[in-house]
């Protein structure tokens, strides 16, 4: 298991098994694309058979322009609701395979004219190319012309910076300049969660990143994590959870299961 502070894409073009991905297990068939965030804990199966790649992408290429057309598409394979992962279509994945090319023979270029920008253009026609190949995964695509879709974007950023220290939804309405009524219509009519149960969602898997892959006391990842008194945390996470901190810490630490 291992986390990255960059961007990934892990294109799985032949073979089968599991990628784990923050606690969940995934398959593995051809052309299967996952897409891994920054500080998601990830990891491969132990099977060989599988031949692919993994392109990894520096944050600054996608976090620039947060509201841009081209970022809502970023966002819709990266941070969406449904799961990190989508199939390609053979034809769009040959597109796909000559775009990488592409990139590969740019990467050795970086003292040329427009480097960055070249780089940037072919990484966004690789993810157009990505969205029209890949099959439905019952997730709502977001759209830059919504002012409800905008919002949730936002949102979804703001909570990013700021889940280990704002927990309620009156305090990202207020960032927001909007009223905790509106922020909720927004966030309902993009998502199947509510803002609450996408905040303590984020916070939890937080939480449980911590309790698996560190040595933190647990009223330590509670301080972490906004929470002052340790007994709210732990009260929180049983909540959200059904064990205790140091229930699902014990249950990880004596188990050998590759989460």
């Amino acid at each position: 298991m291992h986390a990255h502070n960059h961007y990934e894409i892990i294109w799985f073009q032949k073979g089968n098994g599991a990628h784990y991905v923050d606690f969940n297990e995934y398959p593995i068939t051809p052309n299967t694309i996952f897409f891994i965030t920054p500080g998601q804990i990830h990891a491969f199966d132990k099977k060989r058979d599988q031949e692919g790649l993994v392109l990894k992408v520096c944050p600054q290429l996608l976090d620039e322009a947060t509201l841009e057309e081209a970022s809502f598409r970023m966002f819709n394979l990266f941070r969406g609701n449904g799961v990190p992962y989508r199939h390609i279509d053979e034809v769009n994945a040959s597109k796909m395979a000559m775009f990488i090319t592409a990139l590969k023979e740019e990467i050795e270029l970086d003292e040329e004219v427009g480097h960055t920008d070249y780089m940037k253009a072919l990484l966004r026609v690789l993810v157009i190319t990505i969205e029209r190949g890949c099959k439905e995964t019952g997730q709502q695509v977001l759209h830059v012309s919504k002012t409800s879709h905008k919002m949730f974007i936002a949102f979804r950023h703001l909570l990013e910076d700021n889940y280990h220290c704002l927990h309620t939804v009156k305090d990202y309405a207020t960032k927001l300049n909007i009223s905790t009524k509106t922020l909720t219509s927004y966030i309902t009519e993009c998502s199947t969660l509510s803002p609450l149960e996408i905040i303590n969602s984020r916070i939890t898997i937080e939480a449980k990143r911590m309790l698996r892959y560190s040595n933190l006391m647990v009223k330590e990842i509670g301080y972490m994590l906004g929470f002052e008194d340790s007994s709210y945390f732990v009260k929180f996470f049983k909540r959200q959870t059904g064990l205790l901190p140091i229930e699902f810490r014990n249950n990880y630490a004596t188990s050998n299961n590759n989460l």
